[in-house]
């Protein structure tokens, strides 16, 4: 750069106080104008009125200098809309009109326009490249201003400009050098693009030779150099054309990535075009691909050419995928608009040729294989409509190389085939018609049908789930292979796969997904089927896998059943089912076709009324589940098709009324449903049993509630599952009364203790304290559990001691001394048969302790079970005010007070919290439980003697929750019979309290609270409405 002239201290004053003024205010005397041009979308020339004042002056002083600072501050910016507006006024003040002088021109492009572009700030280049564009435009262009006005300023004068400004001396940081090279090659590119240099050879031949001998500078400008190059291809004529390709085949471009590049752009624009026989007519012609793998691989190294000479030098490999591949992809896809057979041959010669055995061959560097996965992402990301470049990327090397490099974390190039197969996913995604393309890719020759147990990855899960109702069958064919031996893999192995992809395709929407893309919801409906017909009547399928698929398919229908709206295909998926019967099984030919009979005659949609639909509905999904369990030779499903049929003829009106109605039992078939360990059994008892509900009774409910009341023990589950012989439970009870009773005593020490603790605590407990005593009552049981193993210990120690005469060591002091005499044969063998006895004992002990864990455990898990029932019933009929929801109120409360599991304490209290939100809202809704004032009196006098029961935070809270709930009801109405009701409720509170005071009860004081805080809201709600009511009558 030039050497500037030091400005003198009163300039510098001057300038500050300029900088200081609003750039509005302007003196008339300094020449500038007030007004700037109208901003537009295009850098045309403004046609107004031309301006009497410019910008711009001459001699510039302080102040137009920094004014012009300030413009071509702006003119740099990041903001691309500030540097369209500053560009417009730079143009504008420049050329529009009579234009400025031609000493203005020039200085402002030596000191600014081309200066600037050697500069890295911000977008400095791209927003004064903007302005030069339009000003050679304008000068060499239409308008040949250079030949009419500036005559000065002639094509060769402002190319030696440009080289002047743009070429670095000096002894100069890297990075300033590279700027003035990057400057001058911006420069360039402003030639090609103002479309002056292709009317005259000559201008196009300059800027040409300078582009080369740029790219000879720096191996990294040498493919910036190239697409300038292909830029100007576009724009010139064929007579050029040829000529620009013969220079370029002369200096040894040809054989470049760039050189390929331009190639190609040219022959796709004149494809009858005279091109050079060396060192191709077509880089993308069959007789060139042998050669084109080393041109396209850019290894960075010095070639030698044919006459000895050296070639250019290749630019350093980078992981930023060179342009060729997008002229290259863009050439396939217009080859393929015209003949897609015709291009889909030559895009898999190429891609095989070039791509595959060139930069995924053995012999391939690291930073090649890792160019050939940016190759292969760029492909699934550009293709658009050419199926055909999807279905031939998966070839023999890629595969290969991406299989073994995503299979390890450890492996150099795993992230690269991490995004790889990402970008699979998403090409799925944005177009699901190529999702059977990409399995048969993924499943073909070149790939593993256990692709992802291989790599372990989850991308075949993933790319299924973009699988639509159009896409759904392509899907299940490139899954099932007509040929299992072709996926290279045992029979087993191949139909294990298989299930897990149905499984995956009938379990891929939650039911929100299902309800929000409708397009995919005949996927599940189709694979489910399928998944069935596999499991269960494919007779090609090993015995031992077949196990497997039904577990798959049970697993497929559990999932389909949680969507409530999709009862039906899971009916249809067992209609469609086809197995053979044993012919000599005169049962299972009697009972299966009545049951196929009986879902298809509720399936019937003439049959149905709207009040009917829902349990129709639902015993149909019992029968479909009933069928299903039949083949999975299930010893229990005849008796569930006996207890069904005695539901199907109470739906219809045909049963015995004398026996109970239908909802009884169907609780009994739910019951034993949700004791049985499948996620199937619980989702369809809960979904049947919702349709249900406006049916229950009071038996069922208490059918319901009656397993809640049962111990958590051993005798306990022998009461609910009758799970052995009562004699042996009797005789074993007889010979092991004291471990048990030890045993129930553990058990039960948490109850016993919070009966114990904190009866006569105040209102102002927390809970805080509350959550104190549960920690208290954990950390209790487990001190009693260590000190009952100490125990068992120092049994063992003593039985041990007593059997070999010997004694710890911390017992020297009272142990006697031994005389030291061996033992005989005969006392050795007493010894030993003393050990065995004991440790007999020991493992007999151990046993009947894990066998009561195990019944604890199988009783709490089957309460939560019958809570989930429980809790559906609440929550959903305590809206429609059903007097029946009370009946599990003392219950709930029973199993809160006595369960020594906390989580199904909570969810107990759950359940009554959404009873009185229920009430609540239908109260609201104007809808009140139908039950006499006097019912709700015994009522709620129970629930005071259930507070009585047990002083916890917990259980108060849950007692209080009831009786403020029955309370409400009581207080609510304005006739006699509620004054009646309501004295009732305020002398129970009144008696329950003296109670307390005189110490006969013991409750939790904040019972009290929360009725007292009860009837100030209500005093208060009573008081707005009254005040709200003399409002209105005035």
């Amino acid at each position: 750069m030039g050497s500037k002239r030091k400005r003198t201290p009163k300039e510098a004053q001057n300038d500050t106080a300029a900088a200081q003024q609003p750039t509005q205010k302007r003196s008339k005397k300094e020449g500038s104008a007030t007004t700037e041009p109208a901003t537009t979308n295009g850098l045309t020339a403004i046609k107004s009125k031309p301006p009497k004042i410019t910008l711009f002056v001459e001699h510039p002083t302080g102040e137009d200098r920094k004014r012009e600072a300030e413009l071509y501050d702006q003119l740099g910016r990041e903001d691309e809309s500030e540097r369209i507006q500053a560009a417009h006024t730079i143009i504008s003040s420049l050329l529009s009109g009579d234009g400025v002088d031609e000493p203005i021109l020039r200085r402002h492009l030596e000191k600014r326009l081309f200066r600037g572009l050697a500069s890295g700030r911000n977008a400095s280049r791209l927003g004064f490249s903007l302005v030069l564009t339009e000003i050679l435009g304008q000068l060499f262009g239409k308008e040949d201003l250079a030949s009419n006005k500036y005559t000065g300023l002639n094509f060769d004068e402002v190319k030696k400009i440009l080289v002047k400004s743009t070429t670095p001396f000096g002894n100069l940081a890297g990075q300033e050098e590279r700027n003035h090279w990057f400057g001058q090659l911006f420069g360039m590119e402003c030639f090609v693009r103002s479309g002056i240099l292709f009317q005259d050879q000559k201008k196009w031949g300059e800027i040409l030779g300078l582009l080369l001998e740029l790219s000879m500078k720096k191996s990294w400008l040498k493919t910036q150099c190239g697409y300038v190059i292909v830029q100007a291809i576009a724009q010139m004529g064929k007579k050029m054309a040829e000529e620009t390709l013969a220079k370029l085949a002369e200096e040894g471009f040809a054989k470049t990535p760039e050189g390929v590049g331009i190639w190609i752009t040219a022959l796709d624009r004149f494809p009858d075009m005279k091109v050079p026989s060396q060192p191709w007519r077509n880089p993308l012609a069959g007789n060139s691909l042998a050669s084109l793998p080393a041109a396209l691989k850019d290894s960075g190294r010095e070639q030698m050419g044919d006459d000895g000479g050296k070639k250019p030098k290749a630019g350093n490999w980078t992981a930023q995928l060179h342009f060729v591949w997008d002229l290259i992809l863009e050439h396939f896809a217009k080859a393929g608009q015209k003949s897609e057979g015709e291009a889909s041959e030559q895009f898999e010669q190429f891609w095989n040729r070039v791509v595959d055995e060139g930069f995924f061959s053995k012999n391939s560097s690291d930073s090649q294989k890792f160019s050939g996965f940016m190759i292969f992402q760029k492909m699934l990301e550009g293709a658009l409509n050419c199926e055909f470049i999807i279905k031939t990327l998966f070839s023999k090397n890629l595969m290969a190389c991406l299989m073994n490099q995503v299979a390890k974390e450890d492996r150099y190039l795993h992230r690269a085939a991490i995004k790889a197969l990402k970008a699979l996913e998403a090409a799925a995604q944005h177009n699901p018609t190529w999702l059977p393309t990409i399995l048969k890719g993924l499943f073909g020759k070149h790939g593993a049908y256990n692709f992802d147990q291989r790599t372990n990855t989850k991308t075949i899960d993933k790319l299924l789930q973009h699988t639509t109702s159009d896409t759904i069958k392509p899907v299940l064919k490139a899954l099932q292979l007509r040929d299992p031996s072709k996926s290279r893999l045992d029979l087993e192995q191949y139909y294990q796969a298989l299930g897990n992809y149905l499984l995956r395709l009938s379990s891929a929407l939650s039911e929100e997904q299902y309800a929000k893309e409708s397009n995919k919801r005949g996927v599940a409906q189709k694979a489910i089927k399928v998944l069935a017909e596999l499991a269960y009547s494919n007779k090609a399928v090993p015995e031992k896998v077949r196990e497997t698929l039904r577990t798959r398919a049970t697993s497929a229908f559990a999932k389909l059943t949680s969507r409530s709206d999709a009862f039906g295909d899971l009916c249809d998926a067992i209609l469609s089912i086809e197995t053979e019967v044993d012919p000599d099984d005169e049962l299972a030919l009697t009972v299966l076709p009545r049951a196929f009979e009986r879902l298809k005659e509720l399936l019937d949609n003439d049959k149905t009324t709207k009040e009917t639909e829902g349990p129709r509905q639902a015993l149909a999904l019992l029968f479909a589940v009933g069928i299903l369990q039949f083949y999975n030779q299930d010893p229990d499903v005849m008796d569930m098709f006996d207890e069904l049929e005695e539901c199907y003829e109470k739906l219809v009106g045909e049963g015995d009324k004398e026996e109970g109605g239908i909802s009884e039992f169907l609780v009994e078939v739910l019951l034993a449903m949700v004791a049985r360990p499948s996620a199937l059994m619980r989702q369809v008892s809960r979904q049947v049993f919702e349709a249900f509900t406006p049916l229950m009774s009071v038996e069922a409910i208490k059918l319901l509630t009656d397993p809640l009341t049962a111990d958590e023990n051993a005798k306990g589950q022998q009461a609910l599952f009758s799970t052995e012989d009562e004699d042996m439970m009797d005789a074993e009870a007889g010979s092991d009364d004291e471990s048990e009773i030890e045993d129930d005593a553990a058990l039960d020490s948490d109850v016993e203790m919070a009966n114990l603790q904190d009866t006569g605590s105040d209102a102002g407990d927390s809970v805080d304290e509350n959550n104190s005593e549960d920690n208290e009552g954990s950390d209790e049981e487990g001190d009693e559990a260590e000190k009952e193993n100490q125990e068992t210990l120092d049994a063992l120690d003593k039985a041990l001691s007593e059997a070999l005469g010997t004694h710890r060591l911390d017992q020297d002091a009272d142990a006697e001394s031994d005389d030291g005499s061996d033992m005989t044969d005969s006392e050795m063998m007493a010894v030993d048969e003393k050990l065995a006895e004991i440790f007999r004992h020991r493992t007999k002990v151990t046993s009947k302790k894990k066998e009561n864990k195990d019944a604890k455990e199988t009783v709490i898990n089957f309460k939560h079970r019958v809570l989930d029932l429980l809790g559906i019933f609440i929550k959903k009929e305590a809206t429609q005010a059903n007097p029946l929801v009370f009946e599990a109120v003392l219950p709930l409360l029973n199993l809160i007070r006595t369960t020594t599991a906390k989580p199904l304490a909570n969810k107990a209290h759950e359940a009554i919290q959404n009873l009185s939100k229920g009430i609540r809202k239908a109260r609201s809704d104007d809808k009140t439980p139908d039950i006499e004032g006097s019912e709700h009196y015994e009522m709620l006098g129970r629930l005071h003697e259930e507070a009585a029961k047990d002083p916890s935070h917990a259980f108060t809270k849950a007692v209080s929750t009831c009786c403020l709930t029955v309370a409400s009801l009581m207080c609510n109405d304005d006739d006699d019979a509620a004054e009646n009701d309501m004295s009732s409720v305020f002398k129970l509170y009144a008696e329950t309290q003296l109670k307390w005071f005189r110490g006969e009860v013991k409750i939790q004081a904040s019972f009290f609270l929360d009725w007292l805080n009860w009837c100030q809201a209500h005093a208060n709600a009573t008081a707005s409405a009254a005040v709200a009511t003399k409002k209105e009558e005035k």
